[in-house]
């Protein structure tokens, strides 16, 4: 797998588009391209999301080198009609990680982009120096098909998933979708783990939910964000920050 820079500047500073290849979808990302003794970031949006969204956090990680990833059928990432399974986004992540050869990354995840952050972090449990799970459960979500329609009408920030992804690519995703209950396999993690959720109505995170990542998973650390509902950082970007970068900071390269 190899990564190829577009030579184009995107929104945060010296953040270039990069290409990389995996089996033949082609995946999108920015890259900031610094060098740093911090591990690197790697920054995975959630359902309809795409990484333009996140060049803010591309300058305000730090001096750290920092990622945000397109996974297949978001963004500027190929959409093809099938390969939306748990495992096929787990791939993208890996081959994002391998080509732009980020040494155990910290990964930082919003919503359903956090059941592909657990998945890679369970496969690879060495190959990780942190992981920050977005206002989910430990699980990967089987959607029923009727989702779609519902998916499809949704706003994210006032802008329909239907103007946001190719509708094949929605309905694939929920299509291929299948449940996997995670919560029993925490314990195999090797890495700190953060879980943020929102302090607002519409966060996934309720307090039965919470409890039950501490019972799981004795040495997560939890932070709430008071402001926030699901959408943990667009009503106050700093207030996310203050959250995240604590964490971030007390994990030290190996």
């Amino acid at each position: 797998m190899s990564a190829r820079d577009d030579g184009v500047r995107r929104p945060g500073g010296d953040a270039v588009s990069v290409f990389v290849d995996n089996d033949g979808v082609r995946l999108h990302a920015l890259d900031n391209g610094r060098v740093s003794d911090s591990p690197p970031v790697v920054v995975i949006p959630g359902m309809g999301e795409y990484a333009d969204e996140y060049a803010w956090m591309l300058d305000r990680l730090g001096d750290r080198r920092v990622v945000v990833a397109d996974l297949r059928g978001r963004g500027r990432s190929d959409a093809p009609h099938t390969g939306y399974a748990w495992e096929d986004h787990i791939g993208d992540l890996r081959a994002v990680a391998e080509a732009l050869e980020l040494e155990r990354p910290i990964l930082v995840a919003i919503s359903r982009g956090s059941s592909y952050a657990l998945g890679y972090a369970l496969r690879f449990p060495d190959r990780l120096s942190g992981l920050v799970v977005g206002d989910y459960s430990a699980r990967h979500v089987g959607l029923p098909a009727e989702y779609a329609e519902q998916q499809l009408r949704m706003k994210v920030r006032g802008v329909p998933v239907a103007e946001r992804m190719p509708e094949h690519a929605v309905r694939a995703v929920i299509a291929e979708s299948r449940e996997a209950p995670l919560w029993d396999r925490l314990v195999e993690l090797r890495c700190p783990v953060l879980v943020l959720r929102g302090g607002r109505r519409g966060r996934v995170l309720t307090d039965e939910l919470a409890e039950q990542w501490r019972t799981s998973l004795p040495s997560v650390e939890m932070a709430t964000i008071a402001g926030a509902g699901h959408d943990l950082w667009s009503r106050d970007p700093d207030a996310y920050l203050a959250a995240l970068l604590p964490f971030l900071d007390r994990i030290s390269p190996d």
